[in-house]
């Protein structure tokens, strides 16, 4: 049996490895090298990435600084959701209390 690395035939990106006795269609005996990243065919060899150009093409971009509009907001919300909280606690203590009125 031989081993053969499959590739999409439209992009040739590498779709893996299989053994087999005939060599499927979109595959070549060509082997992958290791620490290649997003490998293609080119109909030859394989190229891709090394683990640097990738690792700089994975990292998110930094996110942007908010604005001050941005950050207003955030602390109106911060406010209200303080002032819910408030209201909830005086809500429960107006029912504690009306009950214990109501109990004597």
């Amino acid at each position: 049996m031989t081993t053969y690395y499959l590739y999409d035939p439209d992009t040739k990106v590498f779709a893996g490895a299989v053994s087999a006795m005939a060599q499927p269609e979109n595959a070549t005996t060509v082997a992958v090298p290791d620490g290649l990243y997003q490998p293609t065919f080119d109909g030859q060899a394989w190229t891709g990435l090394t683990a640097d150009e990738y690792a700089k093409q994975s990292e998110q971009p930094p996110m942007p600084e908010p604005t001050s509009e941005q950050e207003s907001l955030t602390a109106m919300a911060q406010q209200i959701a303080a002032q819910q909280q408030h209201i909830l606690s005086l809500e429960k203590a107006i029912t504690a209390l009306a009950q214990g009125g109501t109990n004597s």
